[in-house]
């Protein structure tokens, strides 16, 4: 019976199971109940890996920081204790302690002998918060990162202003003083280093090339070492006219004419009285004196350019030549004769033997220019100085005038180049073109001939830069940190601002059309392609003067950019001259950085410059600065990995 109970019971439950199993009512609670320890473990596993994912970004985040400062302070490829500290505070500053309750955090960086590279790598340790229960204490969190300055091939054209003003002092910047144009060696010195630094370990050529401009540019010798036939002077019948001055001479000549009379007396007088009047020597006879003005023989009178020698002789007494000796009286003749000589001076500018320094003649003159443009290099011989009588010789330093311009205004940039009063044919403002006529040369600047009227000073020794020739031009060639060294060292600050001298030469040194295209466009033998910057510093305002010699002569009289107006015109002239310049070197697409050294940054600049490219330093430190920004950004510091 007991058995048989039991079995009833158990048929009794199983429509009860039956009725749960197919009930839509009552059988969550169980699933869930069974499911919660997965879900947990699911969720906690989301929400951990979720903060370590955060943990990872940031300190990969403070990674990278870390290591581009790294690379960024290191200095000529050491990476020094100092660096390495520059790298810890970027990456403490972007990974705080605790970061969602992280711990164990661990920086290091390195430099890898041989290569500019930073290396860096970064670990934590994350607590879990849910995951701890399923014996998951901790998400252990490493990364990787790597920074280095990818430096492409570059070329670098400084246009550096040396006028008068870079010899002033201007503040260092934290206390003292410094010259300008030391200033500026220091910070051409550091870019350089900046530069080299990020091509270690790297194929990438960097060239430089050097315009310092004022009111001249000295690229003779780069013309001439390129095709001696784009200068006047050249050829061996070249002549070139220049603001100067010639001798005059004095040529003295003279001309006799004889004359000859008799002269008698009007009374009769005895032998000896006779004698003595034609011998013009005087005598007494009674209250009647025989003595002619001025006494002697001969006599000689000068009045103006003529005298006069005049000669007496005894001739005739009673008809009778003497001598005489019979006594009595009667008629007395003596013989005149007058040596009248002329003397005439002629001021003539030929010179010829004989002839005396009158005077000095101001003019324009034309001169030969053949062996002067020849004595540019020192195996030739130096030639005679032609507005000199003293046995002076010059040497062609290297600077220019401008080939053929056109006087007038306006002058602006377009699809067909530089037009100055929409007229294409100012040779001067041609960038590319190459010369091949008298028009499209240029000519030797002779800083000793120049003269302003009727003063005996030539402009070369007269001050205050009223001509100024600057150090030579570079056109782009790598360089050692010794050879850049030495050539800033070379600068000499004299002269005016001429921004557009300046311009107009870098824009030739560097363009890829032009006349030194050749070496522009010389392949860098790694394959890759070429960055062209352009840096053009000036400590000034652009200025403008009619009485300097400059690369278009001497304004007051050639007025090649005035054409006989106003001064004010000319500064105008030149300010559209230089903007247009601006304009055609940035369609080159070399990037135009301008710096304004203790100067306004003009509006002008601001133009003239590449988007974000310009700069105003004013003290040494934030020249140096300037500098090393546009360093950095030609080296393009980035993040490798």
């Amino acid at each position: 019976m007991a058995t048989r109970k039991g079995a009833d019971q158990t048929a009794a439950r199983r429509p009860w199971l039956n009725r749960l199993l197919a009930s839509k009512r009552g059988n969550v609670l169980p699933i869930v109940a069974a499911s919660i320890l997965p879900m947990a473990a699911m969720i906690g596993g989301a929400v951990d890996m979720s903060r370590a994912y955060m943990v990872k970004t940031r300190i990969q985040q403070a990674c990278d920081a870390g290591v581009l400062a790294g690379r960024r302070a290191m200095q000529q490829s050491s990476y020094s204790d100092a660096a390495k500290a520059q790298a810890q505070d970027f990456f403490d500053i972007n990974f705080k302690a605790g970061y969602n309750d992280s711990h164990s955090v661990t920086f290091n960086t390195s430099n890898p002998a041989g290569t500019s590279k930073v290396l860096g790598s970064a670990s934590t340790v994350m607590p879990t918060a849910i995951m701890g229960m399923f014996g998951k204490k901790t998400i252990p969190i490493d990364v990787t990162c790597e920074a280095e300055l990818n430096l492409s091939n570059s070329d670098v054209t400084f246009v550096l202003d040396v006028t008068g003003s870079m010899n002033d002092s201007i503040p260092v910047g934290g206390g003292g003083s410094i010259v300008k144009i030391t200033a500026l060696r220091n910070s051409v010195m550091s870019f350089y280093d900046t530069l080299a630094n990020a091509a270690t370990g790297s194929l990438a050529r960097i060239r430089y090339a050097f315009v310092p401009y004022s009111t001249n540019v000295n690229v003779g010798e780069i013309l001439y070492d390129t095709n001696t036939n784009w200068l006047n002077g050249g050829n061996a019948a070249d002549s070139w006219n220049y603001q100067s001055r010639r001798p005059l001479w004095n040529v003295t000549s003279t001309s006799t004419e004889t004359l000859t009379n008799n002269q008698t007396l009007s009374f009769n007088v005895n032998a000896t009285n006779c004698t003595n009047y034609g011998n013009n020597t005087g005598f007494w006879q009674g209250w009647t004196q025989f003595s002619p003005n001025p006494s002697g023989n001969p006599t000689t009178e000068t009045s103006g350019n003529t005298t006069t020698k005049t000669t007496y002789q005894p001739w005739r007494w009673g008809g009778v030549a003497g001598p005489w000796s019979s006594s009595g009286t009667n008629t007395c003749v003596r013989r005149r004769t007058r040596e009248i000589t002329t003397t005439t001076v002629t001021e003539t500018a030929v010179w010829q033997a004989g002839a005396t320094f009158s005077r000095w003649e101001y003019l324009q003159r034309s001169y030969p220019t053949f062996d002067f443009v020849r004595s540019i290099k020192s195996a030739n011989p130096a030639v005679p100085t032609p507005s000199e009588i003293n046995g002076s010789t010059s040497r062609w330093s290297g600077c220019i005038e401008e080939r053929d311009t056109i006087a007038g205004a306006p002058i602006a940039y377009g699809s067909g180049g530089i037009t100055v009063n929409g007229n294409a044919n100012a040779h001067d403002l041609n960038i590319d073109a190459v010369p091949n006529s008298d028009a499209t040369k240029w000519r030797p600047h002779w800083e000793d001939v120049y003269f302003f009227r009727n003063d005996p000073t030539s402009l070369k020794n007269y001050g205050g830069g009223y001509t100024a020739c600057p150090s030579k031009a570079r056109l782009l060639a790598t360089m050692t940190r010794t050879d850049v060294q030495n050539y800033v060292n070379s600068l000499v600050a004299v002269g005016g601002t001429y921004h557009d001298v300046g311009l107009l030469w870098g824009a030739r040194v560097a363009s890829p059309q032009g006349i030194f295209s050749s070496n522009v466009n010389a392949s860098p033998g790694n394959g890759g392609s070429v960055g062209r910057h352009l840096i053009f510093m000036t400590d000034g305002e652009l200025t403008s003067y009619d009485f300097v010699a400059s690369m278009y002569g001497l304004e007051m009289y050639d007025q090649r950019v005035t054409g006989g107006s106003t001064s004010p015109n000319q500064l105008e002239r030149q300010r559209q001259r230089y903007l247009a310049i601006c304009e055609a070197i940035k369609a080159k697409g070399i990037r135009l950085w301008v710096i304004a050294f203790g100067t306004t940054l003009t509006t002008d600049l601001q133009t003239c410059s590449s988007s974000g490219s310009s700069f105003t330093a004013a003290n040494s430190s934030q020249l140096n600065t300037a500098f090393q920004n546009i360093a950095k950004q030609i080296s393009e510091l980035r993040l490798t990995k």
